[in-house]
């Protein structure tokens, strides 16, 4: 009120200073009687006390309510002055926390029109805002202060506000419904030293958050703490409200026993409380909040009485002890390592337990190295290295060192011991120092001897290599990929594109006609009719009915297509009309009751009414989704000169196919193995190497494309000099595994002792040129490069799609590039390497391990026939077989038959 009266008669004396300027000036205008001096000086004394009299320096507002924890802004507000920023300060006020101000200037004016002339006045401003925050629920009193100023020293009255809780923007809500904030522990009871997990966690509505500041303001004293992990935030759904909570978490241990109330945590967030503006220029009102959590009540225990040994330590340990070397010659070296590792209070942990050595040795005892893990105070390792040099030979024994710990778990005292450990000294040509009780300084190197006559030395020879070796067999079965035949692959690959795309874009193609669909919306309608009348039917509390009724009358308009939020039962009627002329009558009656329902005092629904309802919404035909709707040229091609975006769901069909895709080409006919590797490596191992390729063979015979067996029958048949067939076995097994390091081995192996050198074979082996490329893989790892190339041609292919149909957004299409480049160099190497393999790239491979001869029927009895010998060494492909023998083809199409044990499958 006092601020108001004083307003007022500034008001009043400005308006009079003004009509002074006016006056004044009128009376020094061109042409007006300069006779009168007088009458000058009236007005000038006049208007001067006038003039001083309109500076006032305010609050504002100067009382209202602040909000507890809550920033605000006050202002400062300067009249026709302007304060001495220089030597401006502003006391502390108790229980308010003020931040630095932002200044600005301005000014106000009106017009006076009235008697001989009209006249204006102008207000000059001058305002400094406070950030503002009441920290205490109690009234906040700004007492009288003078400020200086340009005009001279200005009084400033008091303002009072009062403190309640905080609210966001102009809503009721208070801030501790959309934020809150809490600080807590596992339990409220510890030890003494024991390692406290402290989380502390922020909840804000979702809608409301603008941002958080991620530093958590806490002082935890008497608590140690580390420092606080990352912030981890999730969504939940609580109350209907979705929140975003913000976890973190530290650890933290208190020396001495006792009842502690730890202080409160709290951390600033910016909140969303509304929007300023309209249309395309709003934004959103942000305001700032400081979050608390209650007080952290804790217990600390005491430990009970320790043992005299006792290392302060508390938590959970671990004690090694290791000695290197246990023999050694006097004056050499011994080092002794114990390390204590664990979590616990480090900080107050200060050392390692002493060790007893025996007086024969000198020690040199560097610092005890901690180290601990990165960002924590409470995990690490304290090792301590000592070196013991030995002055005489014996035989000594290192004692057991032991450390006491608390155990938290146990609630009691643990002691861990080293092992002891016996260190031999053996005497030396050397005279070690008597032990003086102070480090020693050795060295490692021994000292020269006096040159002697050096024997004459045997010429050098270069060494000779070592011939090679099979290496050891394999234990673990391991299976490899067996090619298909390159013309089904081929096929199938173009195929699967086509197929696949074409089924993708007909999914997509049937989601665009569901969603176009005009009578999409009434069937669901019609679908959330039927449920809402079932619970309508099963509810007799009036709220649940209330909510129910209101939902019914909202699905009836949304069938009978009301575009009115509230339609009335005229409106009601001639909609349903429109479409059914007999049943508007029973809808327009049934909302007629739901209204009186709803909005009468009795709010009672006649008896029959659900029946009736029920009846109605029955005789309600909405017609289904037309199937070949898809067809049409706006579902189908809808990139071709589409007016209107669309916004539907159904991504994750087309995510689902993709996978599926996947899958099928990922799947591979690997048979299970059935090795029996103990008795064959066994037998192996004893020399019987007749067994093991026995064993071998049988393990074979149920897995051919066994890489490992193929491997340990080839080292079966070489032990036994059967170079060319251990060859033609490893050569399989290089087949089925290019990348090993044993596979190459023993290609290279196999050809050079067999004698046999197929072109392919033996530049696959030296890995030169585009055979360096070829074997990085097998063949039936580089058609599933072919698969993998269909595969991402098939994803290209639907992101395009995709990107037609407006489903994804413009990244789309360099993606697709990305996967087409992809593909492209994917199938380019694939096809090159398939080519280097040649013949050996079909699964109906066949390698010929010793010369034989080429028939052009299956027998042998027929001397009249033609035939031609067959080279070991020998690649084709088995076209079929006929009692023990066996039709090939060769690259050149020649074609004829040979014995099947001359032969032998590379993957069959």
């Amino acid at each position: 009120m006092r601020r108001n009266k004083l307003s007022a008669v500034f008001s009043w004396f400005a308006r009079v200073g003004a009509q002074s300027c006016c006056a004044l000036r009128t009376a020094f205008e061109p042409g007006r009687s300069q006779t009168a001096p007088l009458r000058k000086l009236m007005f000038l004394a006049l208007f001067l006390p006038l003039a001083a009299l309109a500076q006032s320096v305010r609050w504002d507002p100067p009382s209202g309510q602040l909000g507890f924890n809550q920033v605000s802004e006050l202002a400062l507000v300067f009249e026709n002055c302007e304060p001495d920023l220089d030597n401006f300060r502003l006391s502390q006020v108790d229980g308010l926390s003020i931040g630095r101000p932002a200044v600005t200037q301005g000014s106000s004016g009106q017009i006076i029109i009235g008697g001989p002339g009209s006249s204006s006045s102008f207000t000059k401003t001058f305002t400094m805002t406070f950030p503002v925050r009441p920290n205490k629920r109690s009234n906040i009193t700004i007492p009288a202060f003078a400020v200086l100023t340009d005009k001279g020293k200005i009084s400033v009255p008091a303002a009072t506000y009062t403190v309640g809780d905080a609210t966001s923007g102009n809503s009721s809500a208070a801030s501790d419904d959309i934020a809150s904030a809490k600080l807590s522990t596992a339990r409220d009871t510890f030890w003494a030293g024991e390692i406290i997990p402290i989380t502390f966690a922020l909840s804000v509505v979702q809608r409301y958050v603008a941002g958080v500041d991620n530093r958590v303001d806490w002082q935890p004293a008497p608590i140690v703490i580390e420092d606080w992990s990352k912030p981890e935030p999730i969504e939940t759904l609580l109350r209907g409200d979705r929140y975003w909570v913000v976890t973190q978490s530290t650890r933290g241990y208190v020396k001495q026993p006792g009842k502690f109330t730890i202080s409160l945590a709290t951390q600033l967030v910016n909140l969303k409380v509304g929007t300023s503006g309209f249309g395309f220029f709003s934004a959103p009102t942000v305001e700032q909040r400081q979050i608390r959590s209650k007080p952290l009540e804790l217990t600390i225990r005491p430990l009970p009485p320790a043992p005299a040994n006792f290392s302060d330590a508390v938590g959970e340990f671990t004690f090694t002890s290791k000695v290197i070397p246990t023999t050694a010659g006097v004056g050499e070296p011994v080092t002794w390592t114990i390390e204590l590792s664990g979590t616990g209070n480090w900080p107050d942990i200060s050392g390692l337990p002493q060790r007893d050595v025996s007086n024969d040795f000198q020690v040199v005892q560097p610092k005890s190295k901690r180290t601990m893990k990165e960002a924590s105070l409470f995990e690490g390792t304290l090792s301590e290295d000592v070196v013991l040099v030995p002055t005489k030979p014996g035989t000594y024994r290192l004692a057991p060192v032991h450390f006491t710990y608390f155990d938290t778990k146990t609630g009691t005292y643990k002691t861990v011991a080293s092992e002891p450990a016996t260190v031999t000294v053996t005497a030396t040509s050397q005279t070690a120092p008597a032990p003086t009780g102070a480090p020693v300084q050795f060295s490692l190197n021994a000292p020269p001897t006096a040159a002697t006559d050096s024997p004459a030395l045997p010429a050098a020879v270069p060494p000779v290599p070592p011939e090679n070796l099979p290496r050891d067999p394999l234990t673990e079965p391991a299976q490899g990929f067996v090619p298909l035949p390159l013309r089904q692959l081929v096929v199938g690959c173009l195929l699967s594109v086509v197929l696949c795309v074409l089924l993708v874009w007909l999914v997509l193609a049937a989601l665009r006609s569901r969603q176009n669909d005009p009578q999409r919306l009434r069937r669901e309608a019609r679908a959330r009719l039927s449920a809402a009348l079932n619970e309508l039917g099963g509810s007799s509390l009036p709220a649940t009915r209330y909510s129910l009724l209101r939902n019914w009358q909202q699905q009836t308009a949304a069938l009978w297509e009301v575009p009115h939020a509230a339609p009335g039962t005229p409106m009601v009627h001639a909609h349903v009309g429109a479409r059914s002329k007999d049943a508007a009558a029973d809808w327009a009656r049934l909302w007629s009751e739901a209204d009186r329902a709803l909005h009468s005092r009795e709010q009672t629904l006649p008896p029959d009414w659900p029946s009736r309802a029920e009846s109605a919404l029955q005789a309600v035909h909405v017609p289904g989704w037309p199937l070949f709707s898809l067809f049409a040229r706006r579902n189908l091609l809808p990139f071709l000169g589409r007016t209107e975006e669309l916004k539907a769901e159904g991504l994750h069909q087309v995510i689902r196919i993709a996978a599926w895709l996947v899958l099928l080409f990922s799947l591979s006919a690997i048979q299970p193995s059935a090795l029996g590797a103990e008795p064959a490596i066994e037998a192996y191992k004893r020399g019987d190497f007749e067994t093991a390729e026995q064993s071998w063979r049988t393990a074979l015979s149920a897995a051919p494309n066994d890489w490992t067996a193929r491997h340990n029958l080839g080292l079966a048949l070489a032990q036994q000099d059967r170079w060319a067939e251990a060859a033609a076995h490893w050569t399989s097994a290089f087949l089925l595994k290019a990348r090993a390091d044993t596979t190459r081995w023993d290609l290279a192996l196999g050809l050079q002792r067999s004698g046999m050198a197929p072109a392919e074979l033996v530049e696959l082996s030296r890995g030169e040129g585009r055979f360096k490329l070829a074997r990085l893989a097998t063949p039936g790892e580089w058609q599933l490069m072919l698969l993998l190339a269909a595969l991402l041609l098939v994803i290209a292919l639907v992101l395009l799609l995709l990107q037609g149909y407006r489903r994804i957004g413009a990244w789309g299409k360099p993606v697709a590039l990305a996967a087409s480049l992809l593909a492209v160099l994917l199938a380019a190497a694939a096809t090159l390497s398939l080519h280097a393999y040649g013949p050996l790239a079909h699964p109906e491979a066949a390698l010929v391990w010793r010369a034989s001869t080429l028939h052009s029927i299956p027998t042998e009895v027929d001397t009249s026939q033609k035939s031609s010998p067959l080279s070991a060494g020998s690649i084709a492909l088995v076209e079929k077989t006929f009692l023990g023998w066996t039709k090939l083809q060769f690259a050149t199409g020649q074609t004829g038959w040979a014995r099947t044990e001359d032969l032998i499958k590379l993957y069959r």
